[in-house]
């Protein structure tokens, strides 16, 4: 899957520039929307909702029709769409998974997963222990939860999953889709 757009930059990639270069790599590589930058006061609803308006991945496509289409409207929605707190002992193969795992078939990631698990690390370390990380259900990670097949939506696409920490003055958003 290309996305149709051009991903939004990086405005600031941390203290550890490996990391946001690896992340800005494996956004094209992935395709997926990594966001890091610096942790300026904004919710976790609004930060996925920033970090997506320029995507267009947020409006519908027809532009003004009457029909429903899937995902937010508005920042507080995307918050609401954001209501699960990822556990502490979660993190780690949550955000690979949101990292590399394929919305639309089942997989583990493959022989890249290693590299989205140290990715996921990398990132747990920069927000610290104290971070607050959100996901929009279970869409990409599924390893503890074989049943729960459930998420809230947070773009247009067909399927997405989402995580989005903020924590240690960073804030970083993740954000996958798929069609099938």
């Amino acid at each position: 899957m290309n996305l149709s757009f051009e991903p939004p930059p990086p405005y600031d990639l941390g203290p550890d520039p490996d990391l946001g270069s690896w992340l800005t790599e494996w956004a094209e590589y992935a395709d997926r929307i990594v966001h890091l930058g610096p942790d300026d006061g904004r919710s976790h609803g609004q930060l996925c909702w920033d970090t997506l308006a320029p995507t267009g991945l947020l409006a519908p496509h027809c532009g003004h029709c009457k029909h429903g289409h899937g995902g937010p409207r508005n920042p507080q929605k995307m918050e609401s769409a954001l209501g699960l707190r990822i556990p502490p002992d979660e993190l780690s193969p949550w955000i690979a998974a949101t990292l590399i795992c394929s919305l639309v078939y089942w997989s583990d990631g493959g022989p890249m997963r290693p590299v989205a698990d140290a990715l996921a690390n990398g990132l747990i370390t920069l927000l610290g222990p104290d971070a607050d990380w959100r996901a929009n259900g279970y869409a990409a990670y599924r390893e503890n939860h074989q049943r729960k097949y459930s998420w809230a939506s947070v773009t247009e696409a067909t399927f997405d999953a989402a995580v989005v920490g903020i924590g240690n003055g960073h804030a970083v958003v993740i954000v996958a889709t798929g069609e099938d």
